[in-house]
């Protein structure tokens, strides 16, 4: 009897250090009209999601001032609101702070808080997405500082952290929030015609995940579930055609396509879909697979250290749920448990 009250107390403790730290799953909404389709209202509900990180604008800098501005505001909120926690995302161009005062800084969090709370007013956290650079770090870390002044004590302020940032930290700073939202994609080069996938290139990746474990921020995580066509002539990025642009490459004359099934070659000018492609074009086709995608979990997670923390897809739409098995994005999710 004696031993097997042992045995269950030795489970019962193995039980309670295996689920001592707490994932909790979560998605990027990034577009400009707040209203869930029945399939993004049903995957939300399938993985008991209680969170979303909402882009609520853009800041950039106009030609015409040369003054940064919000961009692509978000139409509304309320549809979400009554259902889910609201996390407030701004992405905030670098060149927005490349000649930038340190005035302007300060005064561009007011205005962005503002602008903020004029869209909505009831969130715990605020994350900020920006591509800081060396030759911006000191204005963007002095705007989050302003941020952090402003916002009421229960507000924690986020920012997101690419991985070239947790491997050089010395050189790109480590910015005055409470948390990073580690972005686990966008890793290959997307400049260059000869890359394979710059959305998930495992290659590099290894490069740069041994040292995630040592940076000084508290980490959330976010990995692609979205897919996108670049576009390159004469050898040279022209743009990258998007989720809401994506075009249907179903005409043989009017491309080759190399081995792997991705690489496209335009043979003839041609509008398609009001895009104009240019014959001697080339389209790289890129997206992150079911089997890739949990491989992906597995590799950062193997890396993380252990604690409480979110794990968010990027991005929800039903435009990329569909790709997917009904399955996959909970097995991810289990990754991190």
């Amino acid at each position: 009897m004696f031993g097997r009250y042992i045995s269950y107390l030795v489970v019962s403790l193995l039980f309670l250090a295996c689920s001592k730290y707490k994932t909790e799953p979560s998605f990027y909404y990034w577009r400009t009209s707040a209203k869930l389709s029945n399939t993004e209202q049903n995957t939300l509900s399938q993985h008991a999601v209680k969170t979303i990180y909402m882009r609520f604008f853009d800041v950039d800098i106009t030609p015409e001032t040369n003054k940064p501005i919000p961009v692509g505001v978000i139409d509304s909120v309320s549809q979400f609101s009554k259902q889910l926690q609201i996390v407030p995302v701004v992405f905030i161009t670098n060149r927005t702070f490349l000649n930038s005062s340190d005035t302007e800084s300060l005064q561009l969090a007011k205005k962005v808080l503002d602008k903020i709370n004029s869209l909505y007013k009831t969130y715990s956290e605020l994350q900020i997405d920006c591509d800081w650079s060396e030759k911006t770090r000191e204005k963007y870390f002095l705007f989050l500082q302003e941020l952090n002044k402003l916002l009421p004590p229960s507000c924690s302020l986020s920012s997101t952290i690419r991985l070239h940032q947790i491997k050089y930290p010395n050189i790109t700073g480590v910015p005055p929030v409470k948390r990073g939202m580690l972005m686990f994609y966008n890793i290959g080069n997307v400049s260059n015609v000869n890359e394979v996938n710059s959305i998930f290139n495992e290659k590099i990746a290894k490069k740069y995940t041994a040292y995630i474990k040592n940076y000084e921020l508290p980490l959330d995580v976010a990995l692609p579930i979205f897919r996108w066509y670049v576009h390159y002539r004469n050898g040279k990025l022209l743009s990258i055609i998007s989720k809401q642009q994506m075009i249907a490459l179903t005409n043989s004359r009017l491309f080759t396509l190399n081995k792997n099934n991705t690489n496209f070659k335009i043979q003839n000018d041609t509008l398609l879909d009001n895009l104009f492609l240019k014959k001697g074009d080339e389209l790289r086709f890129e997206a992150i697979d079911d089997e890739s995608l949990i491989k992906a979990a597995k590799l950062l997670n193997d890396n993380l250290n252990k604690e409480n923390r979110r794990v968010v897809l990027y991005d929800l739409d039903e435009i990329n749920i569909k790709y997917y098995d009904d399955n996959t994005f909970e097995k991810v999710f289990t990754v991190f448990n």
